[in-house]
């Protein structure tokens, strides 16, 4: 795959890239993978922002300090070190200064800032370019006699652009893939037959093609469905002429048995194999010759070919979008997990907001096998779709089928993955994937403390914490799966089975590969990989969804819910699940006097129930006694309680049914809900919050409660975390812009943890101690 950068594009205020940075060299290529198609920019002398490449089941990236990093599956070695899979990012060590990554099947290569080539991972068939054929090579080697511009890693061969402008390929040569007029194997590289004047080389799994400093395209390899692009089915050990692609082309992409070539003006034309919409030319009949992707005529600035599906940035400001095949996992970006398409669809949150401005904007974007990843303009990096092995390095192995913050890269300092608001405790899991708190029950081996700014959470991983979630205390999940919690245990919500307090993380008895954590405050529920979702805790009425209200000091399956499940949210006395259907359905359990259960009813429930008139969720949100969805449209829907305006509807009518909240229809990225207040960003950075007011919960400057969305006073966030809770009165807190905690709203135990005490805040202040 390969991408085009046409246009000056949007930065955030004070963003610059350094230099002619990697995308601007050679024909402005960024760096971009398919779990086998990945292509790197030409190196130059410096990069200002991250580069991204998705492989197969793993993930690499180099950030500005020219450090390489991987996450995923490491059963080839693909991750550059002798250790298991990792869900999170991990530093490939042995390989120098880099300049660009490209992640392949199962292994992956590197060019350093001296222009050599290094690779590691899987070489059984030579794929690595070293000499020799392995099962796995952790430690990255350089491969010999090369200098190169460019590296593209397909499924197991190796495609490079050489500084002196020819292509030369080596690893799997069945049909031809490598281009030099055999059908051998060959561990060493190969120059390709016939081509001079290369600027681009894309690999793909069986397949590859060069973009030529004409604007010409030639392929060569398998050509059962067209991938060649040649108007036949023939493959060809030689590079043959994309039909019409003569000149004119500015960036290539191959995929599994597919191709796309962007066009002068950004028109994007793909070729090849479409039984699952993945030309995404709007029909499902494959194409032998370049057919123009419907809706794309013009402003496509990248394109990337993963396995059976592709992805593009499209226009000035880059909005994202997919088509082809969700293949259960969600890589479409758009919120479904299962439903094919043969146009190109809106990757969720990523698109132009109506300020054409914002945070939330791609720089980059690179689909793999059955997982896709970008770089946004704030410099994070987001991954959606297949999470086995932990390719979307947010901590889990869990499908995602909307981005996704990746966690544990270097960032600034004092920057924070994640920020937890709890009942009277504050959390964040750190940049370098440490728990900390604030407030009481900071996890210590203090309780009630009322620690004013952060300190380190005793007894757990270091640099091993995925995700903390805070009420009376915490828990904490670790990147292996692990969980662990601490505080009030009065009803057994630690899980340890017993009711004893507890200052430091005590592990929860019964569980293992736990994908996500949540808490109400008395009850506490988590996901399992595969194995759908357990409570433990205050039942008294329904709240576990186990059939009983029986409170229970360990951890009890929520019946009639399936195996795998997109999200679980815990409020007050009820919980709700958001289900990985191709409806996006949501089911609710527990408490309900106030409706907050969505059925239509004030029945309280101890086995889930559907959610009625909702669909396309992508997000959940659960406050005391009310609840909130956010779907794939950006729109916010709320029901249950509502005395204190915290269905942000206008009105304090209870409602029984979602019902929207005003002037929340569309771009939406993320939302919480707390006590009795609400809060949602926007796509623009913006913060906005409604309901209950007392301390300065809504955080715009005052203590008077609100019927309907107001704007957070002087704060911009990246979307990436924002969390609302609080027994009598409330906190919210979030990640601005910069990756830096800040809360706001009630203080009396130290809850904003900005290093006072009894100073509630009615506008952001910032976490302390971080």
């Amino acid at each position: 795959m390969a991408v085009a950068t046409a246009r000056p594009r949007y930065r955030r205020p004070g963003f610059t890239r350094r230099a002619a940075a990697p995308i601007m060299a050679a024909v402005a290529m960024l760096a971009a993978a398919l779990a086998g198609t990945a292509v790197s920019p030409a190196p130059a002398s410096a990069i200002a922002f991250p580069i991204v490449s998705a492989g197969g089941n793993h993930s690499c990236a180099v950030m500005p300090d020219e450090t390489v990093w991987c996450w995923g599956s490491n059963l080839t070695g693909q991750l550059g070190d002798s250790g298991g899979s990792s869900t999170v990012p991990v530093q490939v060590t042995g390989v120098p200064s880099s300049l660009a990554v490209a992640a392949g099947y199962a292994h992956s290569c590197a060019i350093d800032v001296a222009q050599n080539v290094w690779c590691w991972g899987s070489d059984a068939f030579g794929e690595l370019g070293n000499g020799t054929t392995a099962t796995s090579v952790p430690v990255p080697a350089q491969v010999k006699g090369i200098k190169a511009g460019q590296v593209s890693a397909g499924r197991d061969l190796t495609c490079a652009v050489t500084i002196t402008q020819q292509a030369e390929c080596w690893g799997d040569n069945n049909y031809g893939e490598l281009g030099d007029g055999t059908t051998a194997d060959a561990s060493t590289p190969k120059v390709v037959k016939g081509l001079t004047g290369v600027v681009a080389v894309a690999a793909g799994y069986f397949h590859a093609c060069a973009l030529l400093k004409s604007g010409g395209v030639k392929c060569w390899g398998s050509n059962t469905f067209g991938g060649l692009g040649d108007g036949t089915t023939a493959d060809s050990d030689v590079p043959v002429q994309v039909t019409g692609l003569e000149s004119g082309v500015v960036a290539i992409a191959a995929g599994a048995d597919d191709s796309c070539a962007i066009l002068t003006g950004g028109d994007l034309k793909c070729w090849g194999e479409n039984g699952v919409g993945q030309l995404g030319i709007g029909t499902f009949a494959s194409a032998l010759t370049p057919a123009q992707v419907t809706g794309l005529t013009s402003g496509v600035e990248q394109v990337s070919l993963g396995e059976d599906y592709g992805c593009a940035l499209v226009g000035a400001f880059s909005a994202a979008q997919c088509w082809g095949d969700a293949d259960g996992h969600g890589q479409l970006g758009n919120g479904s997990f299962d439903l094919d398409v043969a146009v190109p669809v809106p990757v969720f949150g990523l698109q132009l907001p109506p300020t054409g401005a914002g945070p939330n904007l791609p720089e980059q974007i690179s689909a793999g096998a059955h997982h896709a990843c970008l770089v946004l303009f704030s410099l994070q990096l987001r991954c959606w779709g297949q999470g086995i092995f932990g390719a979307l390095g947010n901590g889990a192995t869990l499908d995602r089928a909307i981005p996704t913050p990746v966690i544990g890269l270097p960032g600034p300092a004092g920057s924070v993955n994640e920020v937890s608001a709890g009942i009277q405790t504050g959390c964040a899991v750190t940049a370098a994937l440490n728990a900390a708190c604030w407030g009481d029950f900071p996890g210590d081996g203090t309780m009630l403390a009322m620690d004013t700014s952060a300190v380190p959470v005793q007894g757990l991983p270091a640099g091993g914490v995925a995700q903390v979630v805070a009420a009376y205390g915490g828990c904490a999940l670790t990147t292996t799966g692990s969980l662990g919690c601490w505080g009030d245990n009065t009803w057994g919500e630690v899980g340890d089975n017993s009711f004893t307090n507890q200052g430091t993380p005590v592990t929860v008895k019964g569980l293992s590969k736990v994908q996500a954590v949540t808490t109400g405050g008395t009850h506490v529920c988590a996901l399992v990989y595969n194995g759908g979702a357990y409570c433990w805790g205050d039942n008294f009425y329904g709240d576990l969804g186990d059939g009983t209200t029986t409170e229970r000091l360990t951890p009890v399956a929520v019946k009639s819910l399936p195996s795998k499940l997109a999200q679980i949210s815990a409020g007050g006395g009820h919980t709700c699940a958001l289900l990985a259907d191709a409806s996006a359905t949501v089911k609710c359990w527990g408490l309900n006097v106030a409706g907050e259960l969505g059925d239509n009813s004030t029945s309280n429930r101890s086995v889930p129930a559907a959610v009625q008139n909702l669909s396309g969720v992508v997000q959940i949100a659960l406050g005391n006694a009310f609840s909130c969805a956010l779907t794939s449209a950006g729109a916010v829907s709320c029901w249950g309680d509502n005395q204190f305006g915290e269905l942000g509807n206008g009105t304090t009518t209870d409602a029984h049914v979602p019902t929207p909240v005003t002037g929340l229809s569309s771009g939406v990225l993320a939302i919480t809900a707390g006590d009795a207040h609400a809060c949602a960003v926007l796509n623009t950075g913006e913060v906005q919050c409604w309901g209950y007011n007392t301390v300065g919960e809504l955080g715009d400057g005052s203590t008077v409660s609100s019927l309907v969305p107001v704007t957070v006073s002087g704060f911009a966030s990246d979307g990436s975390s924002l969390s609302a809770n609080g027994g009598t009165g409330g906190f919210t807190c979030a990640l601005d812009n910069a990756e830096q905690a800040q809360c706001w709203g009630l203080n009396a135990d130290g809850e904003l943890g900005d290093g006072s005490l009894s100073l509630d805040s009615t506008v952001p202040v910032a976490v302390t101690g971080l």
